[in-house]
Formats: structure tokens, sequence, C-alpha cells
């Protein structure tokens, strides 16, 4: 059977013969009055402009469509399809109370929102042609209202005081009645002309598939204007239809709507939360191969973890984990999450969802004991230490499979790397480290709670104590201008400051800065405001570094 099929239909033919649904993967109905309006311009042009020229053809668009027990799921198109349908359905409501169009006419605007009585030649307003899954909230009861005989008693003005245009479905309807009255109003002939140059002359080019991933390939192909579907989209709508009943579903549906409630205010979404399972996933199946992308694994490699429901219970536990949990950690807990998020990658993440779940599967407590601090502490060592050595993102993913599928396989974790014989070699490890500038942010800030162990975690900025810019006053005399320079921007002349004292601080003389030190949250900016020098030198930012280096090394030493 052949993957795809397309031809054009005018929009009688389009919506008149198809049963759509949008599935639940789809993202909301979200046109708007600009989209509207473009539309109804695009649509009056063409006709005021070929009135004379009934052979033309306008062209609305393409849509993507695949049959699904007898009704068309939409992968793309969505959007000017229930436009369409809404502006149809508006010119309906006017057409239903004019006795003098003839029932055939009115019937054909009929045939595009519901089926037709064979017999009667009426609608059925019960049987719409459109319906959506993408929410089970008061926007689709709205739709569906919209889609029903139930507005056809009420005037343009009722339906305005009666409705509100909080929905898009109500906002777009209410719009295309207002264009729908203004357009009678003014050329009343016309009115019903335009009807039919929609009906007949208006194109659609649906591409009808064989299935959804052919759609949804051939939508990925196609879809080079605008956003494409999430990969954790398409899950979603995988797992709703694995619902074993229409119950089960609608829990479904709410509940994946709280998910996205409690992700909104993150920085993090759903194709986060099902990268973390994959690799939970992973670490359960010792995969330590290289990661395959997110749709090609659980739609191929791994297509059965969808249809199990203790996959989305692990999803809804992610999402617990990674927006709800902050309030159980220990403040030592928070200082080192604080320290890994400032890493240059994400995949200390995964494995941390990966311990989580072994202990939860264990069941022992993720956050008691100091069991969270130590192997938090670990990470950091082995993750530092590697990238000091080597900055690349293949040495950090060999650390993560390593150690989150030895986790599983032997209860342990083993990064299976060389950081004792890294170690062992101070003097190397020393210079690397002192030029390890992409990793600037994480090694101050776990010196600074190495250092002061009660520092609370804030949001501050990279502050250089000697100022990268500056006029040399009398007391440098001595210095070598270029040399310092080059000191200053070692991690011996930085430290974390808030943005607003780093700006007043700015590239002021030592003894300037201090003053504004003494107001920080910061405990290191507090202990050198108490420093009764006046100037800070290089013999200072060289002393730091030393300090700082030796501080990390015993940390490196005692946690790898």
């Amino acid at each position: 059977m052949a993957e795809m099929h397309a031809g054009k239909k005018s929009v009688l033919e389009y919506l008149s013969k198809n049963d759509f649904v949008i599935p639940m993967y789809q993202r909301p109905y979200t046109w708007g009055e600009d989209e509207c309006e473009q539309l109804w311009e695009d649509i009056f042009n063409f006709f005021n402009e070929n009135r004379e020229n009934q052979k033309d053809e306008y062209f609305l668009g393409t849509a993507v469509i695949y049959d699904d027990k007898g009704y068309q799921t939409l992968i793309d198109g969505q959007q000017r399809t229930t436009t369409l349908t809404l502006l149809i359905r508006a010119l309906y409501q006017k057409a239903y109370t004019q006795k003098s169009l003839s029932s055939h006419f009115i019937s054909r605007l009929a045939s595009c929102l519901w089926n037709i009585d064979n017999e009667s030649g009426n609608a059925c307003y019960k049987q719409e042609h459109l319906r959506s899954e993408v929410a089970i909230d008061s926007d689709n009861t709205l739709l569906k209202q919209i889609l029903s005989d139930e507005l056809l008693p009420y005037s343009s003005d009722e339906l305005e005081e009666r409705f509100e245009k909080k929905s898009k479905y109500m906002q777009n309807f209410l719009f295309f009645i207002k264009k729908s009255d203004e357009l009678a109003y003014k050329f009343p002939e016309d009115w019903s002309k335009l009807c039919i140059t929609l009906l007949d002359k208006c194109v659609i080019l649906p591409i009808e598939c064989n299935g959804e991933e052919n759609a949804l390939r051939i939508f990925n192909t196609l879809n080079n204007r605008g956003i494409p579907l999430a990969d954790s989209d398409i899950f979603k709508g995988i797992i709703f239809g694995n619902q074993p009943n229409q119950e089960s579903k609608e829990l479904f549906a709410r509940e994946w709507r709280e998910l996205e409630k409690s992700l909104k205010d993150s920085s993090i979404d759903m194709n986060f939360i099902f990268t973390n399972h994959m690799h939970i996933t992973r670490a359960r199946n010792n995969e330590k191969d290289n990661v395959v992308g997110l749709g090609t694994f659980y739609t191929k490699k791994h297509k059965e973890i969808l249809s199990s429901p203790q996959t989305f219970a692990e999803i809804k536990e992610l999402v617990s984990y990674w927006c709800e949990e902050d309030s159980l950690l220990s403040l030592r807990a928070q200082q080192y999450y604080d320290i890994l998020e400032l890493l240059p990658n994400e995949y200390w993440k995964y494995l941390d969802s990966a311990y989580y779940f072994y202990n939860k599967h264990k069941g022992e407590n993720f956050f008691c004991d100091g069991e969270l601090e130590k192997f938090l502490a670990r990470l950091i060592a082995n993750f530092l230490v590697k990238l000091i050595e080597k900055p690349t993102i293949a040495t950090i993913k060999l650390l993560t499979f390593n150690a989150y599928t030895s986790l599983y396989q032997s209860g342990e974790l083993n990064y299976n790397t060389n950081t004792r014989q890294i170690l062992e070699n101070k003097e190397l490890f020393k210079a690397q480290f002192l030029k390890a500038n992409s990793l600037l942010k994480s090694l101050l800030r776990l010196d600074l709670y190495l250092k002061f162990k009660e520092q609370r975690v804030l949001t501050g900025e990279i502050e250089h104590i000697f100022p990268k810019t500056t006029n040399w006053r009398a007391s440098y005399t001595g210095l070598d201008e270029k040399d310092t320079k080059e000191l200053i921007e070692t991690i011996g002349n930085k430290m974390w400051l808030e943005k607003k004292l780093n700006i007043k601080a700015s590239n002021g003389y030592f003894d300037d800065k201090k003053a504004k030190y003494k107001d920080s949250n910061f405990l290191e900016a507090q202990a050198l405001a108490k420093l009764p020098q006046e100037d800070w030198l290089k013999d200072d930012i060289i002393k730091r570094n030393e300090e700082i280096f030796e501080r990390l090394y015993q940390f490196f030493q005692e946690n790898f």
C-alpha cells in the first residue's frame, strides 16, 4: 500500500467527506483574531478579484492526515481546519435564519459541519465532523457547544452578550459572526456568493498517509515553517491510545495537564523528563552504548515501554522529583546541586535520576543519612576531575553510563575512571586546573561551599577582585601590567557577588570595593571586606590560587 496520497480538494469536499480528530499529542488550538482576520481578508479579496473568472482557485494550504477507524487524524493542519470549521459554522448561523436561501444552499454549509440525514436532508447536529482530544476541559466543551444546534436560536448580539471570549474557539467564532454580519449589511447580494466561493473555489491539499508513523514522518519533513511536534507530544498520544477505556483516558488527560502545570514555571519540559526516564531504562538494561534519539528509543528500540502502566507512573514520579523535592534537601545537598547546575552539560542529571529510582526501588530513603551528600560529592569529584583533564562531552557520557549501569548491576557506583591516576600527577593537574575556564563557575562555587559550610545558596555573578580595567595608581609600582592582567583571569582573582553589588563595585580599587563587599550575603565577600589591607595585588592572587587549588584538590582526593 502506498505511504501517502495527495490530491487537492475544495473546502466543501474536504470538510464534508471527512470526520476529523485532533489527537491528544497535538498542541492546543492557538489561532487568534489576527490569523482569522488574515484568512477572512484572503478569501474576500480572492472573491472580489475573481467575480468574472470562475475557473480560478485559491489555495489555503496543506493538511497531513491518516485514517484511524474511519476518522481522519489531523497531524498537520489542525489550526486551519478548525478555523475553517468555525468560519463555516458562523456562516451557517446566519444562513439558518434566512428564509430567502434555498435548503440546498443551507445543506451544503451544514454538510461541512455535521452528517446529513439521507432521507430528510437535515443536519444531524450530534454528529459533528470535528472533535478534539487535545484536552478534556471547558474549551472542548465549548467547541462541542458551538458545533451543535444549541446556539442557533441566538442572534449575533445575544451571542456577544452571552459568551465571553476566553476560549479561542468562542473568540474566533464570534469574530466570524461579526464579519459575516458586516458583509451581509454592506453587500447583501455578495454574502451567499462569498459562501459559494469559499466552498467551491477555495482548496486544501490533504496528504493522506498510510498510518500514524508515516504521517508523522511526512509532517516533520514538510513542516519547516513552525515548531515541529516534540517527542513528548507523540509519546503522550501513544500512552493515551494505550489506555483501556474512556474513563482511564480522561484520567490520563487530567493527570498529564497537571504535569504540564507543574513544569510550567520550571526550566525543564516533558522532553527532559522522558530523557531522564530513557537513561533510567538504559541503566536497568545495562546499556552502555551511544544514546539513540529519544523518538527512536521509545518508538523503535523499546516501543513496548510506552504501553506499560509503570511508565506513566514513573514519568509522574520524575516530574515530582525534579519540581517538588527541594524542601527535603539538607543545606549541603542544596550546595552540591548548585555546583552541578553550573556544569556545561546535563549528564549528571541522568545519573542523579537513576540513583534516585534505584534507591526508591530498594525502599531506601533517598534524602536521609547523608547518603545523598556522599553520592553528590563523588559525582562532583569525578566529573570535575575528568573535565579538568579533558573537557569534552564524550568524557562525561562514559562516566555516566559506567556509573548508572554498575549501580543496577552490582549495587555500587563504579565510574570506572582513571581519576586516581590523574590526581597522582599533582603538578600537571594543577596546571590544567588553573586553565579550566569553562569550569570556573562550578569550581568557584565548590570552593565557596568548602570554605564556608554555612553559606546558603544565592544567585550571583563572577566578580574580579583586582578589576579587569583600572587606572594603575602609585601603589601598583613594580607590578608588570601584562603579567598581572594574565593573573586577573585566574580563579584566585574571582569570587561570587550579587549582581547589584557587582555593578556598584565595578572597576574600583580594593579599598573602595570592600565597602560594597561588606553588604554582600556571600560569606567570602564579607571575609574580604574585613581584610586590613588597602590593595589586592599579585601576591594576593597567587596566594588565593594556591589556597583554592589545595582545598579542591583535597576534596577530589577524598571523594573520587
